[in-house]
């Protein structure tokens, strides 16, 4: 039953990530003037969602939340058949692949992360 929790928990997380990495890039281009709001919440949420994950003490738990925000990002960085994409080649779009860097070396530390929290610990 424990392992069925942390599996539903898991997929919750990776599916918070995935759903969080959708509404960065959809907003990562809009602006009020000359500040860039959009990329401003998207990058907030990103990683405000990460820190909580990485502090609520659960092992891995902030790599299923990586996980799911990097497959998003990969299949947006593919861009369409006619060749539009989602991501430009400019300060918000290189910004965001900087995020997407980041997120990978939050997965990889999360794997390795020994520490101390609540009783879902053993995942």
């Amino acid at each position: 039953m424990i392992r069925l929790v942390h599996a539903a928990v898991h997929a919750l997380a990776l599916l918070l990530g995935a759903t969080t990495c959708l509404a960065a890039v959809s907003v990562h281009r809009s602006d009020a003037g000359q500040v860039p709001l959009g990329l401003l919440l998207g990058l907030a949420a990103t990683f405000s969602a990460v820190w909580a994950l990485w502090m609520s003490g659960v092992q891995r738990l902030a790599t299923s939340y990586a996980v799911g925000w990097l497959i998003v990002f990969g299949l947006v960085l593919a861009g369409k058949p006619e060749g539009d994409f989602a991501v430009a080649g400019d300060l918000p779009g290189y910004l965001m692949v900087t995020a997407a860097f980041a997120m990978v070396v939050v997965g990889i530390r999360s794997l390795t992360r020994r520490g101390s929290g609540p009783a879902l610990r053993r995942t």
